[in-house]
């Protein structure tokens, strides 16, 4: 009997479509910015990103947030040097809530102004990871960050 009780059990499990709510917006958002490179020089930088933000609910009763932006057209001129760069790269995050209260978040931002004509290029590199339980214990923390200057 227990048997064919976990059976059925089984059987309408699969029955139930496995759903989870989810919202998703993307938008283009104008950027422009001015900063320096290593050698000093103010670097100007404009275009748009693309901007991707996602919320899902699972069926357990957590949660998925995320976001993603990336450049789309960004370029910039060295005012200095008159040397033209281009933006490549992502920025992402993505947050795991579970039901119990646990919290895992991983951060990326791979942040690339390319240069032209063997000018030097900017490149930043940063990775956040923190793993954290339901009491509130940090499991894991990693916080990498790599700049050419």
């Amino acid at each position: 009997m227990r048997r064919l009780l976990v059976f059925l059990g089984l059987l309408c499990t699969m029955a139930i479509p496995l759903s989870a709510q989810a919202s998703t917006t993307v938008e283009q958002i104008p950027f422009d910015d001015t900063f320096p490179l290593c050698n000093g020089d103010p670097i100007h930088l404009s275009g748009t990103l693309l901007a991707t933000f996602t919320d899902t609910a699972t069926r357990s009763g957590g949660h998925v947030f995320a976001f993603h932006f990336q450049p789309q057209g960004v370029t910039g001129i060295d005012e200095v040097t008159g040397t033209m760069f281009h933006a490549t790269g992502l920025t992402r995050d993505l947050v795991v809530e579970s039901p119990p209260g646990g919290t895992t978040e991983t951060f990326i931002n791979l942040f690339h102004i390319q240069a032209t004509g063997g000018a030097e290029s900017y490149i930043n590199t940063e990775l956040f990871h923190i793993t954290v339980t339901p009491d509130g214990t940090v499991r894991v923390e990693i916080d990498m960050t790599s700049e050419p200057c």
